[in-house]
């Protein structure tokens, strides 16, 4: 398995370093990682988040996304469901079969008004679907929700 773990993280590109923010607040802010195939979408949506308290950090496809994963542990993942290499669905798949990251809350970035992405999000137990065009109130009230759960998560256990 540890040959697998080195394989993999050999493969995967170095963070860089403009996609995190790393202010320390009183409150620790809630940790996202960030998944869009667009980078001018997924600059925005990342300026956004950091004006708004959250760290961020940024992937371009879904391969990307599962080679962050082990390191920065992020509270919550925003995934694109037209990532290439591997899709928003097939990540968030994946992840509802691992031990370590099945309670790693999801939501899923449909495309427009793709009935198939809503039904793909439930399939996959994503926690959200938010679909697209979206305003930045819609994004920060998907946000928030997720925000509610996380400490309602860190109560329970």
């Amino acid at each position: 398995m540890q040959v697998v773990r080195e394989r993999v993280a050999s493969n995967c590109p170095v963070i860089e370093s403009g996609c995190v923010d790393k202010s320390v607040d009183a409150e620790k802010p809630l940790k996202i990682l960030l998944a869009d195939e667009a980078p001018l979408v997924r600059d925005r949506m990342q300026q956004v988040l950091q004006a708004q308290g959250y760290e961020v950090v940024c992937a371009s496809d879904g391969f990307d996304v599962l080679c962050r994963l082990p390191e920065w542990r992020p509270d919550l993942l925003m995934l694109a469901s037209s990532l290439p290499r591997l899709s928003g669905g097939q990540v968030c798949s994946l992840l509802r079969q691992s031990p370590d990251f099945k309670e790693l809350r999801v939501v899923l970035l449909s495309d427009g008004d793709n009935f198939l992405d809503s039904a793909t999000a439930d399939h996959v137990s994503a926690d959200a679907c938010l679909r697209r065009p979206f305003t930045t109130a819609d994004l920060l009230q998907t946000l928030q929700g997720m925000s509610s759960t996380a400490v309602q998560s860190e109560m329970d256990w």
